[in-house]
């Protein structure tokens, strides 16, 4: 017999995350528990979210009017999504854009790291952080590869009209969204365009972008920095399989769908037990007393 609610309805959540389903192919248990149980805020996390917000400002400023309603954040998304799709065309690199899909009739977003202009397509780049040189296995680049290949079928869904701006404002009720007068005001004094003054018509901008851009490029690429000296440690290049990750995403789906239970890594791989923080307490599934 099946579970009767969504894991999203378990979870308390209204979206699923990019990050989340890659996160499964790493253990989709601990996946599921740091949902449950989320951890403070750590120095390694800190250290990789200031790493990634100096390489967005590289290509874009980011909006300086600050947010008071969801509203109002959500609109800095779309004109900050905007202004980084902007640098592509000027710059030939777009940083930390907001992606937006549907998979299995369920909304899911992520944070694309990078597009890069290479032979004259869109190529698609992922950056992670490290420890060390050592820092990643043959385990970690599979869950980074379906991390990467879901932001090259995003977009190429949007590119194709398989997920179009009128699906995403009526998945997110943009219609409804009003953003405060605060807001509105900084808007109107760093000088954006009345028209764009609304959730609606920003993020029609930035679809629209998308929809301009050039071809996708099916070569995506993986980089890996030293935490400490944010030097480039690794780097591959890796074609894009839509065929895996389709088989991927109905495996996996079937979580979220709450056809299946979260499962534990298998018995080849439970030497992951031993640098999970879950594992003997929240998790007993490899653990020996």
């Amino acid at each position: 017999m099946g579970i009767r609610q969504s894991a999203l309805q378990r979870l308390k959540r209204n979206s699923i995350s990019v990050k989340d389903i890659a996160s499964q192919a790493w253990c989709e248990k601990q996946m599921e528990l740091y949902i449950l149980t989320p951890m403070p805020q750590t120095a390694a996390m800190e250290k990789g979210a200031a790493f990634h917000e100096t390489r967005k400002v590289e290509v874009f400023m980011p909006l300086s009017v600050e947010p008071i309603t969801w509203p109002d954040k959500f609109y800095r998304t779309a004109y900050e999504n905007y202004t980084s799709l902007s640098s592509l065309k000027e710059k030939g690199s777009c940083r930390e854009l907001k992606l937006y899909g549907s998979m299995n009739g369920f909304k899911v977003s992520g944070q694309l790291d990078e597009l890069r202009m290479e032979n004259g397509n869109v190529m698609v780049v992922e950056d992670k952080t490290v420890m060390n040189a050592n820092g990643f296995s043959s385990a970690r680049t599979k869950a980074d590869t379906i991390q990467v290949s879901l932001y090259r079928k995003m977009l190429g869904d949007i590119k194709s009209g398989g997920y179009t701006f009128d699906n995403f404002a009526a998945a997110y009720s943009l219609e409804t969204m009003s953003m405060s007068q605060e807001f509105l005001d900084g808007l109107q004094s760093i000088g954006v365009k009345k028209d764009l003054q609304t959730v609606r018509a920003m993020y029609k901008k930035m679809f629209e972008e998308i929809l301009l851009m050039p071809e996708i490029s099916d070569v995506l690429e993986l980089r890996y920095f030293d935490r400490s000296t944010k030097q480039m440690v690794s780097n591959m290049k890796i074609n894009y399989d839509k065929q895996a990750l389709d088989e991927w995403l109905r495996y996996s789906m079937k979580y979220w769908s709450g056809e299946r239970e979260a499962q534990p890594v298998s018995e080849a791989e439970k030497w992951k037990c031993n640098i999970c923080r879950f594992f003997g307490k929240e998790c007993t599934a490899w653990y020996n007393k």
